[in-house]
């Protein structure tokens, strides 16, 4: 049977939860509020059902709960961060915060970030440069669990791109490399359900709707083929070597319990303000957006919608209303409430 429950109240556990892990309070406080807010916005793989791995990976060690943040190399726009092995929310905040400082000083800010791990939705750091009246850019390396055009071995990652922009609501991209993120196929998996052809595919290479083949062979179907294959390429050569981190092939998971992650992630902002008023961008951006949403639909279509505006609406509706997590979730988060001594969830409204 699934629970309902409501943001403030899972902020509740999940804070908890980090803080008993040795996270200090505004960390655990941001990474609970990323977790939540993917729920929220329906981005379900990037939720919740992440809290078993992250969890474990802070009590056996292989996760830095108190990382010390640091640049280690400065070339004024450009600078290169070391994360310290700590949460991956936690060190990208700080990189995305590093980025808009940057961009104010200099009008564009780059800052490659090494030595993290699984971030989760790429979309939280982007969208912090809207808010500084700033476009947003994030990638990220990540475990390999994509093969390359005519392999049937995985050895690239699913590399998210995200992309933010000054509009009302801001604009968000977010989007992996693979036709769906890793965290649906899991889903799938622990609920018994099958997926739909062209999601993955078995060890063989050949399409599978079988979630279980699909966790085995660690194959994602990659986005339009050998483009998204050699997108993925192109951002892994980029990050690992001028990071000098791991490459996806070198990457540890989040669900494998031995070693660093080593993922490496950049994080770009740019300044509006350096060309025309914020304002001005804004409205261009809406006037193209009011046109491109007066596209004449195809059949069946009731709306087009633009990048994030479904995400937005749902976590309109869901910070209202509250929302219902699976039985599978709240399975998972009271075995973790059992195994640190903590309350469980609270559900209902």
């Amino acid at each position: 049977m699934s629970g309902h429950t409501t943001g403030e109240k899972l902020h509740v556990f999940l804070n908890r939860v980090f803080t008993k892990l040795g996270m200090p309070d505004e960390d655990a406080a941001w990474t609970a509020d990323t977790l939540v807010t993917a729920e929220l916005r329906g981005v379900t793989s990037h939720g919740v059902i992440r809290m078993p791995h992250y969890a474990r990976r802070l009590e056996v060690k292989l996760a830095n709960p108190a990382p010390d943040f640091r640049i280690v190399k400065d070339a004024g726009a450009l600078a290169l961060a070391d994360g310290d092995n700590g949460m991956g929310q936690v060190v990208s905040k700080r990189a995305m915060e590093e980025a808009i400082a940057r961009a104010r000083e200099h009008n564009v800010g780059v800052v490659l970030l090494k030595e993290s791990n699984h971030f989760g939705a790429a979309a939280t750091y982007a969208a912090m440069a809207p808010e500084a009246g700033m476009v947003g850019l994030v990638t990220t390396n990540t475990l390999r669990v994509l093969p390359p055009a005519g392999g049937k071995e995985p050895k690239i990652g699913n590399n998210p791109v995200s992309v933010a922009l000054p509009s009302d609501p801001p604009m968000v991209l977010d989007m992996a490399l693979s036709v769906v993120a890793r965290g649906y196929i899991i889903e799938a998996a622990r609920a018994g359900e099958l997926i739909p052809e062209g999601w993955g595919l078995d060890k063989e290479g050949r399409p599978t709707t079988d979630p279980h083949q699909v966790l085995e062979s660690s194959l994602l179907s990659p986005i339009a083929g050998y483009k998204g294959s050699g997108l993925s390429i192109a951002i892994d050569a980029i990050l690992g070597s001028l990071a000098g981190g791991g490459h996806s092939h070198e990457i540890v998971g989040i669900n494998e319990f031995h070693g660093k992650s080593r993922v490496t992630s950049v994080f770009a902002a740019i300044n509006v303000e350096a060309l025309l008023p914020v304002s001005q961008f804004r409205a261009a951006a809406g006037a193209f957006i009011s046109i491109i949403k007066a596209t004449p639909k195809a059949a069946d279509v009731e709306t087009i919608f633009m990048p994030g505006e479904i995400e937005h609406q749902s976590e309109m509706e869901r910070r209202k209303n509250g929302f219902e997590l699976s039985p599978e979730r709240l399975a998972e988060l009271d075995e973790i409430a059992r195994r640190l001594d903590l309350p469980p969830l609270e559900r209902g409204q």
